[in-house]
């Protein structure tokens, strides 16, 4: 059939990597500088210290949230599982200044597509941690895990693969 009024929307795909939402180092979401992201509260994840301000998405999913002030992005697998894409450490008190973000609700997408970017120099110079946190929230009844090997890594690199929580003995 012919698409006259517009392109048809993307299908959500069933990919259960986890990519690099950007380049720098890969750490332990434990070893943040966000005492909340570090505690697990969230939800288990990893963080990344950037060196570079292309901030892409960590998996293939349906944009469920841009935060108002852009430090955040919300995001559904098809599986279900919920990922929030967290830019920097108290950036929320920024309002905005230093993020734009190509995305909106109800957006599907690929694993490692641009979500947009963050200023790190504007987000120093008001002497905060520049983290991008990548967490799983807590997804009621979610039997996926994955494991990270931390270091240096390149944005869209894979960086783990979900996989079905073992039975404990």
């Amino acid at each position: 059939m012919f698409h006259i009024f517009g392109k048809k929307k993307p299908e959500l795909i069933q990919d259960l990597n986890v990519y690099m939402p950007v380049d720098g180092k890969l750490i332990p979401i434990e070893q943040s500088s966000d005492s909340v992201f570090a505690s697990k509260a969230m939800g288990d994840g990893f963080a990344v210290l950037p060196s570079q301000e292309i901030i892409r998405s960590p998996v293939a999913a349906e944009v469920i949230l841009v935060a108002d002030t852009r430090h955040a992005i919300g995001l559904r697998m098809k599986n279900g599982d919920e990922v929030l894409v967290h830019m920097g450490v108290d950036t929320v008190e920024l309002n905005g200044e230093p993020f734009t973000i190509n995305v909106k609700v109800g957006d599907i997408l690929e694993g490692g597509q641009q979500l947009g970017t963050m200023n790190l120099s504007l987000i120093k110079s008001h002497e905060l941690a520049t983290d991008v946190m990548v967490v799983f929230t807590k997804n009621e009844g979610s039997q996926r895990t994955f494991e990270i090997e931390p270091g240096i890594k390149k944005a869209g690199d894979v960086v783990a693969t979900m996989q079905m929580k073992k039975e404990q003995d």
